[in-house]
């Protein structure tokens, strides 16, 4: 086994379908994007890419192991990528990688669609999280839209506080559950295919019904409850604060006022074109110029276009078309849904299509 494990360190690895239970519902649009016969909404309104983040949902909905990514190959038994990253760290994620960050995968990526709006939450700092939490991570995190659906609107998220709202007045919201004065001191950033939102840990913020996205953060699932009642759980005071005295959490949420162009120029962020290769091209969405936390790139081939790790790994999502990936030991069929882990060790490989192919590619924390 450990010598089969080995051998798959130098090649893209298929991903299995990997569903994690959240407090709201939604994932019909994932089942879409696979081809299942008969999407549906269910409390499992996420896919978690790629994973080596254990899933930390509240109460009895617990379950060891959920969220964690397992590969799709022809061996014995199933194996996590977690799993593979411990046994040979810097051949999945790269030297530079490990010497920074250890065996955490620095990434979790997920595909997230929201039948109906999320709860208003925040997410704590690094610096929080490395003195309350015994974490190197807080939860930075950044989406970008894939699609939203047909029957919504005017689609939307909501982030920042667009006015003065001093840390007393917002507990006493808080405590009230004044859901509408909490909505109503945040910016509505109206929002569609193709936006990307930049959302830094401590923002509060919530996502908008009818939203497809792909969402990159930080390796954790910490999150800051202030929105208590959502469709499938209604979260306890002592649930909703990372199992700390309620102040302290709260002192991690960031106050600022940012205007309207403020948002628009720092939260809000404007793809482009970093590398052309025939009619190929690669787009940057979110770049380390942004954040050292994560990168996203779209890649949209047109017959060929080449690649490389680089010394580090990378999870690619296809959003649609159909091809191959072609590396030193093989090639990979690619569809509409496939998921892929390409660890380090990989290298140079080609993206082909006989028409088009579209492909999501996020990059790790910088190391």
């Amino acid at each position: 086994m450990n010598d089969r494990l080995r051998e798959l360190t130098t090649s893209p690895m298929l991903l299995a379908p990997n569903r994690v239970w959240r407090m709201y519902k939604g994932g019909a649009m994932i089942d879409r994007l696979k081809g299942v016969a008969d999407p549906m909404d269910s409390e499992f309104p996420e896919e978690w890419v790629g994973s080596t983040v254990q899933a930390s949902n509240p109460g009895t909905h617990y379950r060891q192991g959920e969220g964690l990514a397992l590969i799709s190959a022809n061996i014995p038994e199933p194996v996590s990528i977690k799993t593979i990253v411990e046994r040979y760290p810097e051949e999945i994620l790269g030297a530079q990688h490990v010497k920074t960050y250890g065996t955490s995968s620095a990434l979790l990526v997920k595909l997230l669609d929201a039948a109906e709006r999320l709860i208003i939450h925040a997410h704590p700092t690094k610096a929080f999280a490395k003195d309350h939490l015994n974490s190197c991570f807080g939860k930075t995190e950044a989406w970008f839209v894939l699609e939203t659906r047909p029957d919504v609107e005017e689609p939307y998220v909501l982030i920042a506080f667009k006015e003065d709202v001093p840390r007393q007045r917002y507990r006493e919201m808080l405590n009230k559950q004044d859901i509408n004065e909490m909505m109503r001191v945040m910016h509505r950033v109206p929002v569609k295919a193709g936006s990307v939102v930049y959302v830094k840990a401590g923002l509060p913020h919530a996502i908008g019904e009818g939203m497809f996205i792909v969402e990159l953060q930080e390796p954790t699932d910490y999150s800051i409850i202030l929105e208590r009642s959502c469709s499938n759980y209604n979260f306890s005071v002592e649930e909703s604060f990372l199992g700390l005295p309620q102040d302290l959490t709260l002192s991690t949420l960031d106050h600022r006022v940012y205007s309207p162009e403020e948002v628009q120029n720092e939260l809000v962020i404007k793809p482009h074109v970093v590398r052309r290769e025939g009619e190929s091209t690669e787009s940057r969405l979110l770049g380390y110029e942004t954040t050292e936390c994560f990168a996203g790139n779209r890649l949209e081939i047109v017959g060929e276009m080449s690649d490389a790790t680089n010394g580090r790994y990378s999870v690619l999502i296809v959003l649609d078309g159909e091809g191959s990936l072609i590396h030193a030991h093989g090639e990979i069929a690619l569809k509409r849904g496939t998921e892929v882990f390409v660890p380090a060790s990989v290298g140079q490989y080609v993206f082909r299509s006989n028409k088009h192919l579209s492909v999501f590619k996020c990059l790790p924390a910088q190391a």
